[in-house]
């Protein structure tokens, strides 16, 4: 076995194993403490989970993962404005909530649950199939339940950044206003409107990738 192979082994274990616990706080606390809760029980390993995957664009560069740059970067890219641009930077959206329909809210806790289950499945896939030999309930998984937790990350990626905007333009983080030497601004809730504008055109177009992915893996009868 390669070392290149190897080692993208123990990458995909280890976020497997980085995103069940995540899964499990999440669970954990909105039982225990309620949904308010849940954003301070999973901070620390949301954020050592998420950040990992800058490693997946490396991983294309070099061209040990068969994955393209520019959409694996920008896969990745969305992530992470949603952890460290709005989690992080806008503390409002951490414990932000709107009830839906009975039991469904769209928050935090929803967005654990899409992002954990999906990405359990997804490293799940990516590490059996380096083994060479994929579980068909794990491929089943990988091409169908997405359906349902594509658009629930979605509309709370969406939400949460809605409930921070008003924080960060009051804030103002990490900005740098012009006069300056390389005589270039930034503004992040302004980065961030054009940002999550990107949504509109961007998740048609996915979800109808990946339903046509779907049909092909698993067939039209699936």
């Amino acid at each position: 076995m390669s070392l290149a192979k190897t080692y993208l082994l123990a990458y995909n274990a280890v976020l497997i194993v980085g995103w069940a616990y995540v899964l499990a706080l999440t669970a954990q606390t909105s039982l225990a403490s309620g949904p308010r809760a849940v954003y301070a029980a999973i901070e620390t390993p949301l954020l050592y989970a998420q950040t990992a995957a800058v490693l997946e664009v490396v991983h294309a560069a070099l061209g040990i993962a068969r994955s393209p740059v520019l959409v694996t970067a920008m896969q990745v890219s969305s992530r992470l404005m949603v952890v460290w641009g709005v989690l992080v930077l806008a503390p409002p959206a951490r414990v932000a909530s709107f009830h839906v329909a009975g039991p469904l809210e769209i928050g935090v806790p929803s967005l654990m649950f899409a992002w954990g289950i999906t990405e359990v499945i997804r490293y799940s896939f990516y590490f059996f199939k380096l083994l060479g030999d994929v579980p068909s309930v794990i491929t089943w998984c990988r091409y169908t339940l997405f359906i349902v937790l594509y658009p629930l990350g979605v509309s709370s990626e969406l939400f949460l950044a809605y409930s921070g905007f008003g924080y960060l333009v009051k804030t103002n983080p990490l900005a740098y206003p012009m006069p300056n030497a390389v005589n270039i601004s930034f503004h992040l809730p302004s980065v961030m409107l054009m940002f999550f504008a990107g949504y509109v055109p961007g998740f048609p177009m996915l979800y109808s990738y990946m339903l046509g992915q779907r049909k092909k893996v698993l067939g039209s009868g699936s």
